[in-house]
């Protein structure tokens, strides 16, 4: 077992043994010539308790200089090491005033903005990040300006060299010394690959609608034909390949959303929607499903009528998908919360289910791709792990925000809030 002394403690130990060593020596000194000069003792006994002073001021104080001279030392070598992992770092750094200038970087952020070290000196950067969403942006930005810490916010940034580049920010207040951190990772190859296999997806998903929507008419044709003719093990053949069929296509529309909305490619149409007439053909979607499980549905639309003005599709594949998790994820009998109610100048859009629920510690990774929660899984419902991915592509298109509160084994309420002009 180690036991760590403090300095302080270590320095008052020191005083304390050297006092002891120094009186004893003077109790010998005086016991010797007391003993065989007494004659000089008085004289003696001064001289050596000046000696004996003397020493002891000089060993007490020696000793502290020397831990000082070894505490610069190591803090010298501190800032050697710092020095050297700062400008030799593949990452780029830049360190700047409460200005928001530049006071120092390194070789790597001077490569990534097309210039020497000396032309960045005194220069500010805030004015080169730019990002297809001006909102995202600004909230960047807004902290940048205001000290706030930063973390893994990519943003585009034009170099000196005119050329736009994908940077992961992350940006640190020292406030001791008044100085800004910030590091740049340059993310443009990993974009490019992202949306190279966005746009692969794309590609294929279109491609495979056709002969799908082929399959499923052929499908229905065959149906038509032999109505009333059809074995019973015929026509469960031809269901499960129609059931198989939607499955197949709504995978694909799927994919096919996620790739536009990753791609820039959704191209929306406000048009004005009129919520209370809207909303009903949503619940009609799944009206089937409702009344197989029985599930307790209440709708609120706040006020009625009211015109939304949106994309109907955006809108739609919000609405629909929150729907119809709430559906899929409920148990017979449960409740269900659908509609809508106008605050300030937000529509504030809410789906609340009695239902499984979600566990706590999955909650932060409910918007991901492919993701699934596990009691969803056990659930058997059927899933691609795309929906909530979508809908919030999709809300964040219309300019909104979308919150999420579960609790497992007793439901889950999904709060979207969309701006209203």
């Amino acid at each position: 077992m180690q036991i760590k002394v403090g300095f302080r403690t270590w320095r008052a130990v020191r005083m304390f043994l050297i006092v002891l060593a120094l009186f004893a020596v003077y109790s010998g000194i005086y016991f010797v010539v007391s003993l065989l000069f007494p004659a000089v003792l008085g004289p003696v006994m001064l001289a050596s308790f000046v000696l004996l002073l003397s020493f002891g001021v000089v060993t007490v104080g020696s000793p502290d200089e020397a831990i000082a001279k070894w505490h610069e030392d190591q803090l010298l070598s501190t800032r050697e090491l710092y020095s050297t992992l700062y400008t030799q770092s593949p990452v780029p750094y830049l360190t700047l005033d409460k200005a928001g200038l530049i006071t120092t970087c390194n070789q790597a952020a001077a490569r990534l903005f097309g210039r020497n070290v000396e032309e960045l000196v005194g220069t500010t950067i805030s004015d080169r990040f730019t990002h297809e969403d001006d909102v995202h942006l600004s909230v960047v930005l807004g902290k940048f300006s205001s000290g706030s810490t930063i973390m893994d916010s990519e943003l585009q940034f034009r170099t000196y060299t005119d050329e736009l580049r994908w940077v992961s920010l992350y940006f640190f207040v020292n406030q001791t010394f008044d100085q800004r951190l910030v590091s740049m990772i340059d993310v443009t190859q990993h974009k490019i690959v992202d949306k190279a296999k966005s746009e692969f997806v794309a590609l294929a998903t279109h491609q495979l609608r056709t002969p799908v929507a082929a399959i499923r008419w052929n499908v229905e044709l065959l149906e038509r034909s032999m109505r009333g003719a059809a074995s019973e093990k015929q026509t469960n053949y031809l269901m499960k390949v129609g059931r198989n069929v939607t499955r197949m296509l709504a995978l694909i529309n799927d994919f096919l959303s996620v790739s536009k909305l990753e791609t820039g490619t959704f191209s929306t149409t406000p048009e004005p929607i009129e919520l209370s007439t809207y909303l009903p053909t949503i619940v009609e979607e799944f009206e089937g499903q409702i009344k197989e499980k029985q599930i307790q549905l209440t709708t609120n639309y706040t006020p009625a009528p009211f015109t939304y003005t949106a994309d109907s599709r955006l809108f739609h594949i919000i609405t629909s998908n929150l729907l119809s998790n709430a559906v899929k994820y409920v148990r017979p009998s449960d409740r269900i919360a659908f509609g809508y109610v106008f605050e300030g100048s937000e529509l504030v859009f809410t789906v609340a289910d009695s239902g499984i629920g979600i566990p706590a510690e999955q909650l932060p990774r409910l918007f991901s791709k492919f993701f699934r929660a596990s009691n969803a899984m056990q659930h058997r419902a059927e899933g691609t792990g795309l929906g909530l991915y979508i809908v919030k592509e999709s809300v964040e298109q219309l300019g909104g925000t979308i919150m999420v509160q579960s609790v497992e084994n007793e439901g889950t309420t999904f709060v979207v809030r969309l701006p209203v002009a």
